[in-house]
């Protein structure tokens, strides 16, 4: 396989962060030629190709540049988000609005914002800056159970003495808070505003050689964590079979009260899988796709992801999805963008009840002729100029918010 490089244009830019004196031997440039290096060898890289993997390797530097930046002013945090649809590491979900800041266990800070309408608003706390390490979920806080709702100013402080409402202590060895705003409506609901301000003042700025070297560790950890660890482990998941629901690994910075499957599916030309679950009363359900590097391939462009909003349920309440390399014309098509080898992750946030086993989804592999067949008669068929209409509404994704 040709290995496109994307090293060069890193290392440039990398090199107007930091001072020119030090840019040549920096930790974080020596980082960024190492992780290149291993991923053209991964063999994920032989299923997704050199394109898709110069954007992971380009999305993992982004990360631990922006570790970098916000590194430099931990005396003035920030929530950053990352509006990319493309390569964006860990399986972003399209449902999510995800914002991050860097904070320090010795801080005291005020976030505060209005609620929007969207179904979900969380905070977690993390001992590592989310994506480029996956973190344990130290501490999360669900604003529907404080009782903020659609439209409500608010404000939650986080460490320092004990005081009154919406007060939480920082648990230590707490580096990050990670604030996921989850999405249904994408047309109708609306964001909420974040600020997160310092109150204590016993942060000083960082120097841009020390913030190097902080996001050379983070960019190693994503290495290992990601391309030596997570990746190895959900390769040996057994191919189109779907395992039961289960917690999130709050461990592995899963958002606590959330239930998941992760699979892995191989699709040729003529094969299609189709997904059945039932129609959930949990705040939020939802299912995507995933590439070779666990990466969601571009989801405006193409349906790699529906949520129980979007989808067509038919009439004994349970939602049917179908996976398959080319479109076989029903509403509930999952477009895995021309990879016949990837990941599949479904969610349920916001459970009133963990999932039962006769609630558990079902997978069946048939081929594309077969597929009529194993679908209810009144499965929702789209025409082309449907299809179109239907990925135009993709343009609304929360990401543009």
């Amino acid at each position: 396989m040709r290995h496109v490089s994307c090293c060069g244009l890193i290392l440039a830019a990398i090199a107007l962060l930091i001072p020119a004196a030090a840019a040549a031997d920096a930790p974080l440039a020596a980082a960024v030629g190492g992780l290149e290096s291993r991923l053209a060898g991964d063999p994920a890289a032989a299923g997704a190709g050199p394109l898709e993997t110069a954007r992971y390797a380009a999305a993992l530097v982004s990360a631990a540049l922006a570790v970098f930046e916000q590194s430099r002013h931990l005396d003035k945090p920030h929530f950053a988000r990352n509006d990319g649809i493309d390569g964006r590491a860990g399986l972003y979900n399209p449902d999510n609005l995800y914002s991050s800041t860097l904070v320090s266990d010795k801080g005291i800070y005020r976030i505060h914002g209005r609620r929007g309408s969207h179904v979900m608003l969380s905070l977690q706390l993390l001992d590592a800056y989310p994506i480029v390490g996956l973190g344990r979920n130290l501490a999360a806080i669900n604003l529907e159970t404080l009782g903020i709702r659609a439209g409500d100013d608010f404000e939650i402080f986080l460490g320092g003495p004990s005081h009154g409402r919406h007060w939480f202590a920082l648990p230590a060895g707490t580096k990050a808070v990670l604030a996921r705003q989850t999405f249904e409506d994408w047309s109708a609901e609306t964001p909420s505003s974040l600020r997160i301000d310092r109150l204590d003042r016993g942060a000083g700025k960082v120097a841009p050689d020390e913030a190097a070297r902080t996001a050379a560790d983070y960019l190693l950890a994503a290495d290992r964590t990601w391309n030596a660890g997570y990746l190895p482990r959900i390769r040996q998941l057994p191919v189109n079979r779907i395992p039961p629901p289960r917690a999130s690994d709050t461990d592995a910075g899963g958002l606590g009260g959330q239930q998941s499957v992760a699979a892995r599916y191989r699709l040729t030309a003529g094969q299609a899988l189709i997904i059945t679950v039932g129609r959930s009363n949990a705040i939020y359900q939802g299912i995507q796709l995933g590439n070779p590097w666990f990466v969601a391939p571009n989801y405006i462009d193409h349906q790699v992801s529906l949520n129980r909003s979007q989808a067509a349920v038919d009439a004994d309440g349970r939602i049917r999805y179908v996976i398959s390399l080319s479109d076989p014309g029903v509403a509930n098509w999952l477009d895995p963008a021309g990879f016949g080898e990837g990941y599949l992750f479904m969610r349920w946030q916001g459970l009133s009840r963990p999932l039962v086993a006769e609630e558990a989804p079902t997978v069946e592999l048939v081929t594309l002729a077969e597929l009529p067949g194993r679908l209810p008669a009144e499965t929702r068929q789209l025409s082309a100029a449907q299809r179109a209409e239907q990925l135009a509404q993709r343009l609304s994704v929360p990401i543009r918010k």
